[in-house]
């Protein structure tokens, strides 16, 4: 692991009020403030005038787009190298968090981190084509001391959810939704309609503050096709808007706000005292004292590349909140995390690796007898066969009817089989010996037993007496010298255990395929010929007027639409430009698709040509020439070296195709743009007579090169709406597209809007929220009492 150490970042709020005593240094990254001493305190007053504070960076007056240069831009270039990161925001209610995490709803170009995030992480993965991806998105919401899953289906209810930890101590959110996006604007459309369940609330400082934590969360999974099936890279970032820190004789709030004013402030002091513990290096830290403490665990002390943006507000109202703030920050910018590259343990992938390195050993053991001149060693298992055979050999071995050259050693696993099976042998011939003796001590018992019941006055002699039944005349218990035990053909050579084997290994797992896809589709555009123009842009209110009423019958403007691209001649030039833009933008993308498909394929055959070739030069025979190859061998690895630069050939030519892509979608959208804005000219110079001419006779008939079908009002201004926002920014698509489907789920409409009930639709916050409502109509009756 590498010590990274946790950067802090400053953005002050713009305020007109000069004087507020806050400075920032010329070098950018330090802030003074100065309080004026209480002239109540007397004329003895020792109270600090001057604080000083140093940070990564100021972001004073600066755009979001600079904002999350500074800020994010790096963290997520860590995210898709397999780092875990974390951004998030700090301060007073009112001080911006939500603005520089989320963004402003004045337009594309306020939007915050969490979107740019978005557009990051995609635009990456297109570039990459080398590597495959998935992308699952979460947003969990810490309300009240409660968990909710904002893109759950019930994201009202926080029973299901609570954090734990996994088999590597990191932080989690058992049952929390994680939704499957392979888009730009699949991501920011889960973002949208989470952010439709985050609890506000006005007050006096701010008029929608955040009454919650939220954590928008994207998880990453990347595999490089190389190894596509046995290695993958799991990272996350989570991007956190905390609630806002207040005192409550400032923001005047009563009843509900300010029972939520308390959850806030306590989990708020809770983070700073985890904060004050990890910088002291405890050997406790608290972050179970609270939700939002445990659910950053990770990101204040474990594996993961953590940065602060500290908000402040620069009002001199608001100096005790900014240097509370201030502080803050400088505690964390105390703390270091331990960063390092996450894995999957995921037990298919880690068994096909095994089996991988494993074929890869036994070859290279295989290269080294035949370059040493050894007889070929073969490193499997041994067969049930095999081992009847070993344990016979191991038998002999012992009775000294087999020589000790018998027993095998052309392998440390052969050698370890034999130990074992002389263990077994041995423990069988105890347990045959222990047998026969306990049998001839019951027959001798037996038959003195009968002796003595035949003849009751013959006594047996004692020790040391002679025995008058023995002919030879020893003497009981002084066996002869040269006696021996009966021979072993006597004892018998048939034992239950003498042929014990080892359990013959399990079959091998098959692990299961996992399907990817290389590419992820394109979402930043699309070149196909637009069926409407935008609204005339023509010379002056009277032609606006005009077009307007000739323009108000359904299906109209398109009628004439048609008619300018196939009877003017300048339509019909445009056209064509357009036509061969997006016919060269179609011609790419499908290159892009067969490039991508030969160069997996070649891929594939690089790898099974290299295990056969492998394979035919661990089976060559013992002491021949490794570097001598047979003719099937020489035509495989001449097979290889083609396929090798047909791979590199087709993966040039990925890499240039896809950076012809987005010039080519550029070009389409200014063609498509130059024919909407030509028509609008040509139609605002034409007569009234001429114009409905032409929209009845395209009704009457399809004109010469018509290809397209009339739309309704709705499609045609969304299609007009489209060729406006490509024309002035490109990349904003998806954002205007996710921002139009989660507008379409808030009304229950389709354009394949998510189906999920809205959050909050029941459980404590529905009752907050009514709560509220009903203390904010008190109010107004109070108020018109008064009045």
């Amino acid at each position: 692991m590498v010590k990274q150490a946790v950067k802090v970042f400053v953005r002050t709020r713009p305020t007109a009020t000069s004087g507020s005593g806050i400075k920032i240094g010329p070098d950018g990254q330090s802030v003074s403030v100065n309080v004026p001493k209480d002239e109540s305190a007397g004329i003895i007053n020792n109270q600090q005038e001057s604080f000083s504070f140093k940070f990564d960076g100021v972001l004073e007056n600066v755009s979001q787009e600079e904002a999350y240069t500074t800020v994010a831009h790096e963290v997520v270039d860590s995210l898709m190298s397999g780092y875990n990161g974390t951004i998030f925001c700090y301060g007073q209610t009112g001080a911006g968090k939500t603005f520089t995490m989320s963004g402003g709803g004045a337009g594309y170009a306020h939007r915050g981190i969490i979107p740019r995030a978005l557009y990051h992480i995609f635009r990456e993965i297109d570039l990459r084509v080398d590597k495959m991806y998935r992308v699952h998105v979460s947003y969990l919401e810490i309300y009240n001391e409660q968990l909710y899953d904002l893109l759950g289906d019930t994201p009202g209810t926080s029973d299901s959810l609570a954090v734990l930890e996994d088999s590597n101590n990191n932080a989690y959110v058992r049952g929390l939704t994680l939704i499957p996006v392979s888009s730009e604007e699949e991501a920011l459309a889960q973002f949208f309609l989470g952010e439709q369940g985050r609890t506000n609330a006005g007050h006096v400082l701010n008029a929608e503050s955040s009454r919650s934590h939220t954590v928008f969360t994207v998880h990453v999974e990347m595999r490089t096709s190389e190894a596509a099936s046995e290695r993958a890279i799991l990272s996350k970032i989570n991007l956190v808007d905390l609630a806002g820190s207040e005192r409550t004789k400032k923001t005047n709030v009563t009843g509900q706000t300010l029972k939520e004013a308390q959850f806030i402030n306590r989990s708020l002091s809770f983070l700073e005292q985890t904060v004050n513990a990890l910088s002291r290096k405890d050997s406790y830290v608290p972050f179970r004292q609270t939700k939002l403490t445990a659910v950053l665990r990770d990101a204040l002390g474990g594996n993961c590349k953590t940065i602060m943006v500290a908000n402040i507000w620069g009002e001199p109202s608001h100096t005790e909140e900014t240097l509370s703030t201030l502080r803050f920050a400088s505690r964390v910018r105390t703390l270091t995390t331990d960063l390092a590259v996450n894995e999957s343990n995921d037990p298919g992938l880690l068994l096909r690796r095994y089996e991988r390195q494993i074929k890869e050993l036994k070859a290279e053991l295989a290269m080294r007898d035949t370059l040493g001149g050894r007889a070929r060693v073969s490193y499997d298992d041994l067969t049930d066969d095999e081992l009847r055979e070993l344990h016979g050999t191991a038998r002999r071995f012992l009775q000294g009817q087999a020589e000790p050259e018998e027993l095998p050693a052309d392998s440390l696993k052969r050698v370890r089989e034999a130990y074992k099976a002389l263990r077994a042998v041995h423990i069988a011939l105890k347990s045959e010996m222990a047998q026969q003796l306990a049998t001839l001590q019951r027959a001798t018992e037996d038959g003195a037993a009968a002796t003595g019941a035949q003849n009751p006055t013959i006594s047996l002699p004692g020790v040391g007496d002679v025995d008058p039944r023995a002919a030879a005349g020893f003497t009981v218990g002084q066996a002869p010298l040269d006696a021996r035990p009966p021979p072993r053909s006597e004892l018998g050579d048939h034992h239950p255990h003498a042929h014990a084997t080892a359990s013959s290994p399990p079959p091998m797992l098959k692990p299961q395929s996992s399907h990817f896809t290389g590419d992820a589709a394109s979402t930043y555009g699309d070149a196909s010929v637009p069926d409407s123009p935008s609204i005339a842009r023509g010379s002056g209110a009277a032609a606006a007027t005009r077009l307007a009423g000739i323009f108000a019958v359904p299906g109209d403007r398109n009628a004439i639409f048609r008619r300018y691209k196939s009877d003017v001649p300048e339509g019909r030039e445009l056209t064509a430009a357009l036509k061969a833009a997006a016919a060269a933008l179609r011609e790419t993308r499908g290159s892009i698709k067969t490039l991508g498909e030969a160069v997996n394929g070649a891929k594939r055959r690089v790898d099974e040509l290299s295990a056969a070739v492998s394979q035919r030069r661990s089976a060559a025979p013992a002491g021949g020439d490794g570097e001598v190859l047979d003719s099937e061998a020489y035509a495989l690895v001449q097979e290889l070296k083609v396929v090798k630069a047909q791979y590199r050939a087709d993966f040039d030519a990925l890499k240039v195709a896809r950076e012809e892509l987005e010039p080519q979608i550029q070009a389409a959208s200014v063609a498509r743009a130059a024919l909407l804005e030509a028509f609008d000219r040509w139609a605002a110079t034409q007569s009234d007579a001429t114009l409905k001419r032409m929209a009845a006779t395209s009704r009457n008939g399809p004109g010469p090169g018509d290809e397209e079908d009339e739309l309704d009002a709705g499609e045609a201004f969304e299609r007009m709406q489209l060729a406006r926002i490509t024309e002035r920014d490109p990349d904003s698509l998806a954002y205007h597209a996710a921002m139009r489907r989660t507008a379409a789920t808030a009304h229950g409409g389709g354009g394949g809007a998510v189906s999920r009930p809205p959050a909050g639709a029941g459980g404590a916050k529905a009752a907050a929220a009514a709560t509220r409502r009903m203390e904010a109509t008190q109010a107004l009756n109070r108020a018109g009492v008064r009045m």
